[in-house]
C-alpha cells in the first residue's frame, strides 16, 4: 500500500494543481511517521490508544515543555519528507505513465482498506480490535480516542442521584492533592537516600502511609478519572457513562461545597469531571501559586471538598521549577520532588489549626530507561506516593496513622473520601481487585504487568 501511495502522488505530480494535494498527503504520511518514530525512540513501543488520548487532551504549554523529547524524531521526519517528495518526483519524470498497469497500483492503496475492512468484519478478524491497515495507521488510534472525548464530554449533561446514608459528621475540610508522575522510589519518605521530602519526613508521625501504592492506570487521562469515579476498569472502554458517578458529584449531593483548583492546563477527560465542581479555577505559575487558592477557600465556615491538581514532577520537570529555585546538587526530577515538598509545607501550615484531611496520590509514577522518564504500562511506573494528613481538630475517631503495608491502588480514594464525609463507605470496592487499563485501553490485572 505504501508502494501504492507513492504512484498514486507520482500522477498527482504530474499537474501542478493536484501536486498540491500529493504534497498535503505527503505530510499528514511524514506526521505518521513522526508518532511511530517517537514511539520507538523515546518510548520503545508501538502508539496506542492511550497515547492518542494524550495527545488529543494536550495543551500548547505542556506540548512545548516536551518539545525537548522530540528533537531526533523531528529531524528523521523532515528526512522521511525529503526523501518522499524526491521519489514521488523520481517517479513521475522516470517511471509513471498513464496506463491500466500503474492506475490499478496506484489505486490499491485506497482499495485494499475496504477489502481488509470487509475481511474484518464478515470474515474473520482473529478476535483483534478495529480494522487499521492503511498508510495512516495511527488514524485509527484517534478516532477511537476522539470518540471516548465525546463520551466523557457528555458526562457534564448527566448528574445521577447516590443513594447515600449519614452515619456520622464529616471532616469540614477534606482535600485531596493529586499529584503528577510522581515516583515514591524517588522519595525519602519512602527510603531514598537522598533528602526529597524533608518536610513531609518530618510530619510522617501524623500521617497514614500506603507503603505500596499503586496507580490504576499509567497516564494522567485515566487514571484519575478512575481514581475519582465509581467505574472498573472493566467499564471504562464501554461504559464512560458510568464516570458521572465521580466523588464530586458525590459531594455536592451530601451537602459538600465542592472546589477544583488547578495548575494544569484544561484536559478534556478530565476537566469534564472538575466541571461538576461548583467552584472551579485554573491557574499560572508554579505550583505554589495553589496555596493562595486554598486559603481563600477554607475562609468560610462550611463542609468543603476541595481537590488540588498539580503540575508535580510533570515532564519536563526542570521546568517545575521556580527561576530561584535551589537545586542543592539534585538533579531536576527529584528537586521537582522536594520543590512538591515544600509546596505541602505550605498547606500543611495552612491547615495545621483546622479540622482538616489531606490526602495525596500522585496520578502514576514513571519507569526510568536510561536517562529518560517514560509513561508506559510496567510495574515500576504504577508506584506512587499515597498518604493522609490531618489537621490538629480533626476528631480522634478519624485519626489514623501509621502504615499500611499491603498493596494499595489508589482507586480506594473514593471509598476513603466517603469516610471523612461521614457516609458509609460500600463494603467493597474495585480497588480490592488491582485491576489495571493499560494503555491500549483494555483491562489486565496488575500481576501480569512486566516490571
Amino acid at each position: 500500500m505504501f508502494c501504492s501511495f507513492l504512484v498514486f502522488n507520482a500522477f498527482l505530480f504530474k499537474n501542478k494543481y493536484t501536486s498540491i494535494i500529493a504534497v498535503i498527503l505527503c505530510v499528514l504520511l511524514s506526521l505518521n511517521f513522526l508518532i511511530s518514530a517517537s514511539c520507538f525512540l523515546i518510548y520503545h513501543s508501538g502508539f496506542n490508544i492511550g497515547m492518542a488520548i494524550s495527545i488529543v487532551e494536550s495543551n500548547v504549554n505542556e506540548a512545548m515543555s516536551m518539545s525537548y523529547m522530540f528533537i531526533l524524531p523531528g529531524i528523521l521526519c523532515l528526512l522521511f519528507l525529503g526523501i518522499l517528495l524526491y521519489t514521488i518526483n523520481y517517479l513521475r519524470k522516470s517511471v509513471v505513465t498513464f496506463n491500466f498497469k500503474f492506475i490499478f497500483i496506484a489505486l490499491l492503496w485506497l482499495i485494499m482498506p475496504f477489502i481488509f475492512f470487509l475481511k474484518h468484519r464478515y470474515v474473520s478478524n482473529k478476535g483483534g480490535g478495529s480494522m487499521i491497515k492503511n498508510v495512516y495507521y495511527h488514524y485509527t488510534d484517534f478516532r477511537i480516542a476522539q470518540d471516548i472525548q465525546e463520551d466523557i464530554n457528555a458526562l457534564t449533561k448527566n448528574v445521577p442521584v447516590f443513594n447515600i446514608k449519614k452515619i456520622q459528621p464529616g471532616i469540614e475540610n477534606v482535600i485531596l492533592i493529586i499529584g503528577e508522575s510522581e515516583r515514591k522510589q524517588n522519595m525519602s519518605l519512602y527510603g531514598y537516600n537522598k533528602k526529597t521530602t524533608p518536610y513531609t519526613d518530618e510530619q510522617a508521625g501524623n500521617m497514614m502511609i500506603f507503603d505500596n501504592a499503586v496507580s490504576p492506570a499509567g497516564i494522567t487521562n485515566l487514571s484519575v478519572p478512575l481514581m475519582l469515579s465509581s467505574i472498573h476498569p472493566d467499564e471504562f472502554r464501554y461504559s464512560y457513562d458510568k464516570l458521572s458517578y465521580n466523588i464530586i458529584n458525590l459531594a455536592n449531593q451530601s451537602g459538600y461545597n465542592s472546589f477544583w483548583i488547578s495548575t494544569q492546563a484544561s484536559a478534556r477527560g478530565i476537566t469534564a469531571i472538575a466541571s461538576m465542581s461548583k467552584n472551579k479555577k485554573w491557574v499560572n505559575g508554579f505550583d505554589e501559586v495553589i496555596v493562595p487558592e486554598l486559603k481563600n477557600a477554607i475562609q468560610k465556615k462550611e463542609d468543603k471538598f476541595i481537590i488540588l491538581h498539580i503540575m508535580g514532577s510533570h515532564p519536563n520537570p526542570c521546568n517545575r521549577l521556580p527561576p530561584n529555585w535551589n537545586s542543592e546538587g539534585m538533579d531536576c526530577y527529584d528537586s521537582s520532588i522536594k520543590y512538591t515538598d515544600s509546596v505541602f509545607k505550605n498547606i500543611f501550615s495552612t491547615l495545621k489549626n483546622t479540622n482538616s484531611v489531606v490526602i495525596y496520590a500522585s496520578d502514576h509514577g514513571l519507569k526510568i530507561r536510561g536517562d529518560k522518564l517514560l509513561h508506559v504500562d510496567s510495574k515500576e511506573s504504577t508506584q506512587v506516593p499515597f498518604f493522609v494528613w490531618y489537621g490538629d481538630k480533626v476528631p480522634a475517631n478519624y485519626r489514623i496513622t501509621g502504615h499500611e503495608t499491603k498493596r494499595t491502588q489508589t482507586t480506594y480514594i473514593y471509598p476513603l473520601i466517603m469516610k471523612y464525609m461521614g457516609l458509609e463507605p460500600p463494603q467493597h470496592y474495585k480497588n480490592e481487585g488491582n485491576k489495571y487499563l493499560n494503555l491500549e485501553m483494555k483491562s489486565t490485572e496488575y500481576d501480569k504487568l512486566p516490571e
